[in-house]
């Protein structure tokens, strides 16, 4: 501290040297450090989701492995105006590990990414499911699909 300066009590503005993007990849990553104990990466998130198997009166939880997706395409228009939104993606997986059934659970801003989230949603492939050393269709599989123009 130089002689005569005052120690200000606050963070200036001005003090600030962050881009957007980077703000953004900031929040999402102190967002997702208190939403989980371990940070996660994009591949962690998606390598394996949990879906319901119903066998009488009983429902198991399974876990699915992905193990293949296709590329998730950005609407141009929504790239054109920068659109950041989410859509949550509700599934099934057949007994072959394909995708079934796909349908919009919730999608912010609604009507832009959707039909971009189903088309993609589509093209994943899993490890076909077992319960039990038996190949099983499982139910209730929900992912986010997030859509940010700078990925």
């Amino acid at each position: 501290m130089v002689l005569g300066q005052t120690k200000r009590p606050y963070l200036d503005v001005a003090d600030l040297k962050f881009s957007v993007a980077q703000f953004r990849v900031a929040f999402l990553t102190v967002l997702m450090g208190c939403l989980f104990a371990t940070p996660l990466t994009h591949a962690d998130v998606l390598a394996v989701n949990t879906g319901k198997y119903r066998s009488g009166g009983t429902v198991i939880d399974v876990p699915c492995e992905l193990i293949g997706t296709g590329r998730l395409r950005y609407p141009p228009k929504a790239r054109k105006f920068r659109y950041v939104g989410q859509v949550i993606v509700g599934f099934s997986v057949a007994k072959d590990g394909s995708v079934s059934g796909a349908r919009i659970a919730d999608a912010d801003p609604p009507g832009i990414f959707e039909r971009s989230a189903l088309s993609h949603i589509r093209t994943w492939k899993y490890k076909p499911p077992t319960v039990n050393g038996k190949v099983v269709q499982v139910d209730d599989i929900y992912v986010r699909l997030t859509f940010q123009p700078d990925r």
